[in-house]
């Protein structure tokens, strides 16, 4: 493999690391934020005050759902270019 190939696949590596750590932390951030919405609601003193917290912890589950689904595809794109990177190695020293 020549050298600006590996360089270009290390940045893709890394990309991808960078960007599952945003997920991961998108994801706890919107999970707490979730919970607190839904504590909030049940402790609202009538439907109408409850309300804006349910739905804020309904969008909330829609977005975790929506960030999960990118996690699980930068998870897989990590995977194929490890994979590449070690089949380019592998032709590198054998």
């Amino acid at each position: 493999m020549t050298q600006a190939s590996s360089d270009v696949l290390r940045r893709s590596l890394d990309q991808v690391d960078r960007e599952r750590k945003r997920a991961k932390l998108m994801i706890f951030a919107l999970f707490a934020m979730m919970f607190a919405c839904w504590i909030a609601m049940m402790a609202a003193k009538n439907d109408h005050t409850g309300l804006p917290f349910g739905l804020a912890a309904v969008m909330c589950s829609v977005f975790l759902a929506g960030i999960g689904a990118s996690k699980a595809s930068h998870d897989n794109t990590r995977a194929i270019l490890k994979a590449i990177e070690l089949v380019a190695n592998d032709k590198q020293n054998g």
